[in-house]
């Protein structure tokens, strides 16, 4: 596979369109733990991986966040399953996943979320065929509270299929994905419009920054001269 093309993709506001169904889960927590909700504008100046950085941010007790884990972690994602039941894929998904493709471009999905949530959301927006791979978390999703582990997964993944990092590039709508990119040595894209703004993202320093997933392409015939 030494010229095998590979896209990774991170799913939640990236793919899924469902950053402000997550807002209005994270405040059912932030509820749950004395905390008066705060505006989608203080949410993406405050949201981080690992999240008990988000907590911590917006007045949470760590102590109690760390005791009482499974708790508001049943409290986001019964309301977050409520909430996302119908979200759809951000705009240009579907073409950019189709013009990959027919690059014969292997597309995967690294995501903190939910593995079987993620296939079951795949499965009813029909855009399951155009991915080889889900790489995602198999618990409940206590795990990202204290810390993540798609470097790791990644890197492994890479290594074991025989993927150069020349041949690959990262999009995703946080700090994770440039950090990634940097520490494997593969082309990082961020897109606006996700769990951070701007600002931050721009902090974050990807090797590109898009306000809509069309953008990749003209990133990618210049790097890859794809079609």
């Amino acid at each position: 596979m030494k010229n095998q093309k590979l896209a990774i993709f991170d799913w939640n506001g990236t793919v899924l369109a469902d950053t402000r169904q997550a807002w209005i889960a994270s405040n059912k927590c932030l509820e749950f733990y004395g905390v008066e909700p705060i505006s989608f504008k203080r949410q993406l100046e405050t949201f981080d991986f690992p999240i008990i950085h988000y907590f911590k941010r917006n007045g949470c007790s760590i102590d109690k966040v760390l005791e009482t884990k499974e708790e508001s972690n049943k409290i986001f994602q019964d309301a977050y399953d409520l909430l996302a039941a119908n979200a759809r894929t951000r705009r240009g998904a579907r073409d950019l996943l189709e013009w990959l493709n027919s690059n014969d471009v292997d597309c995967i999905i690294l995501s903190n979320y939910i593995t079987s949530k993620i296939e079951r959301h795949l499965k009813r927006l029909k855009i399951e065929h155009y991915f080889s791979y889900v790489s995602a978390n198999n618990c409940d999703g206590t795990s990202i509270l204290s810390a993540t582990n798609k470097l790791e997964r990644i890197s492994e993944f890479m290594i074991k299929r025989g993927y150069h990092p020349d041949n690959a590039f990262i999009i995703g709508d946080s700090k994770e994905e440039p950090d990634i990119g940097r520490h494997m040595g593969i082309t990082s894209i961020g897109i606006t419009g996700g769990c951070i703004n701007e600002q931050r993202l721009r902090g974050a320093k990807p090797d590109h920054i898009i306000h809509n997933l069309g953008e990749t392409k003209g990133i990618l015939r210049g790097k890859w001269g794809l079609i």
